[in-house]
């Protein structure tokens, strides 16, 4: 029985019916989610947690984790659909696992957009988020318009 699992799988291998997750990630669509962080990451607010996790001392950029929360489905999901991803900016590197004191960004849909709350913790801190505290909406020239509430 196991030879015949592993002849299945072999078979749909080599015939290219079987893919890697990470052959499924759209290079387009992760571009846009970094976009769209990079716009968030400029708001005050991830500003100022960026700048409080400098002064700490840290090599390297901050890590940011993104989810994206569904609250009529209870789901939380990640933002990037691969297990890595080139996504950062000026003093931030997106990641999907964090290791030290992160920051993380909670997105809920909302309209042409998202709702979001950036929160400073730890990796055993990890929580489902709090309230918005402001907007990111795509801008009739396509690019992404954040702003605080």
């Amino acid at each position: 029985m196991k030879r015949l699992v592993l002849s299945a799988l072999l078979a749909l291998a080599a015939t290219g019916c079987m893919r890697s997750r990470a052959a499924l990630v759209n290079p387009a669509e992760e571009a846009g989610k970094c976009e769209l962080i990079q716009t968030l990451m400029r708001q005050p607010l991830p500003q100022q947690y960026l700048a409080q996790l400098a002064a700490t001392g840290r090599d390297g950029p901050a890590q940011v984790l993104v989810y994206v929360r569904r609250p009529e489905q209870s789901l939380l999901e990640r933002l990037f659909e691969g297990e890595t991803t080139t996504c950062g900016g000026s003093g931030f590197s997106v990641v999907q696992q964090s290791t030290t004191r992160a920051l993380v960004v909670f997105l809920q849909p909302l309209g042409n957009g998202y709702t979001f709350d950036v929160q400073q913790v730890a990796p055993d801190e990890l929580s489902l988020g709090g309230e918005p505290k402001g907007t990111v909406t795509k801008s009739d020239g396509g690019g992404w318009v954040a702003s605080g509430i």
